[in-house]
């Protein structure tokens, strides 16, 4: 076990303070083992320590600031790719071991895990896991959720849990370890993980449709999606990289070559006069992986991000831009109504929350600061801070907490309702 700050690329270093989301850690633990890792979280919960888990910090800007940091336990040295069964298309993998990591051993036979999270090589298991993290692949593949067959977490007294299984068909009942997706580790240390994978598609194609505004780009994605039902639809404002289009909307396809030119034959009918432009295989996939990057701008006060019925979300986005200075970058997933807006002002962040999230929420949907500088965050805590009200569900989250972290040991305060 090494101690000592943690870098944002997760190695430790004397002469960095290190911080979560503006609040410094006490120190850094870094253990080489499992066993290291249970011993650490056992001593903080005994000493009633405040414990942050991370892997390479590429994604702790995500939810509330925790309300101290005495421990923060860097797992990226647990990194190992454990049993991958080929043959039953599963693969056992330590929480520290990047996504770019686990791809580039999957696809030593062929396969692949089906999620493009923003920055995968410096986006660990565990961050994926306990962010939630997905991209335009969610579309056709699913998210995290769908993916996980099991975890392995260290429970307060330094026990190791497991939940789920190693097979994709499992005992019925309550998963638990379905609880950890996306609760930003305040339920435990996530140690590990078990995924479904699937084959690697052969080919990748990417059409780029030019759009006038929100509300066009909504109607024709959702036109788009009911003919050829791409594997990925998402709407950017404007499109960088890619042509600079002011609006654009751009459908991907995956597999055999004469299925994505149907898809193409169909979309070309489809569209009669509109231009497409077509991004092919190492293009398409980096054109993806650049959409998905999208929330992490370095230069944005906060970024929100919206989710509303699909036929719904061009609507909203025009509520956001009305409630900023200027008009907000942005890219949605058009096929699951999930937009993230990136707001380059902390007035612009406050703006949005006070006039745009109550739309949101009366048209059925959710809007939440997904990442904010640390000032920002604190500018919106009057206003319900970067979450929201999540109404009648705050005590069903709060009995949850205690059930599975009594002493408030991991992460305190960077879930929804202070959890």
């Amino acid at each position: 076990m090494s101690t000592g700050s943690a870098s944002p690329g997760g190695e430790a270093r004397a002469d960095a303070a290190p911080t979560v989301d503006g609040v410094a850690a006490g120190r850094v633990v870094r253990p080489a083992t499992v066993e290291e890792a249970c011993a650490e979280v056992r001593r903080a919960d005994e000493h009633g320590l405040a414990l942050v888990a991370t892997g390479r910090g590429r994604h702790l800007a995500i939810g509330a600031p925790p309300v101290r940091v005495d421990v923060l336990l860097a797992l990226d040295r647990l990194a190992a790719v454990g049993e991958h069964a080929a043959a039953d298309m599963t693969v056992t993998v330590q929480a520290g071991c990047t996504v770019a990591s686990l791809q580039e051993t999957l696809a030593a036979t062929g396969q692949w895990l089906p999620i493009d999270p923003p920055a995968p090589e410096e986006t660990t298991v565990g961050g994926l896991v306990a962010a939630d993290l997905s991209g335009p692949l969610r579309a056709s593949q699913g998210t995290v959720r769908d993916l996980l067959l099991g975890l392995a977490w260290i429970a307060p007294d330094g026990t190791l849990v497991r939940g789920g299984g190693r097979v994709v068909k499992n005992v019925a009942g309550y998963d638990i370890a379905k609880a950890h997706v996306g609760a930003l580790g305040t339920l435990g240390v996530l140690v590990e993980a078990t995924f479904k994978v699937r084959p690697r598609p052969r080919r990748e194609r990417a059409l780029v449709l030019p759009a006038t505004s929100a509300r066009d780009a909504t109607a024709l994605a959702l036109a788009l999606r009911d003919a050829i039902e791409p594997d990925w639809l998402e709407i950017a404002s404007p499109l960088d990289g890619a042509g600079g289009l002011a609006w654009a909307l751009v459908a991907g396809r995956l597999g055999l070559a004469e299925e994505l030119d149907d898809a193409e034959r169909r979309t070309r009918a489809l569209l009669g006069e509109r231009t497409v432009a077509v991004h092919e295989d190492a293009a398409a996939a980096a054109l993806r992986l650049r959409l998905a990057d999208f929330p992490l701008a370095t230069e944005a006060a906060a970024v929100a991000r919206v989710a509303v019925l699909p036929d719904r979300l061009g609507t909203l986005l025009d509520d956001v831009a009305r409630a900023c200075a200027s008009a907000p970058p942005l890219v949605a997933h058009a096929a699951n109504g999930v937009a993230r807006v990136r707001l380059a002002t902390a007035d612009d962040a406050l703006a949005v929350v006070r006039d745009v999230r109550p739309a949101a929420e009366r048209a059925g949907g959710i809007l939440v600061v997904e990442r904010a500088r640390p000032d920002v965050k604190h500018l919106l805590r009057p206003h319900g801070g970067p979450w929201g009200d999540p109404g009648p569900g705050r005590e069903l989250m709060r009995g949850v907490k205690r059930a599975f972290d009594p002493r408030g040991t991991f992460a305190p305060g960077r879930f929804v309702a202070e959890i």
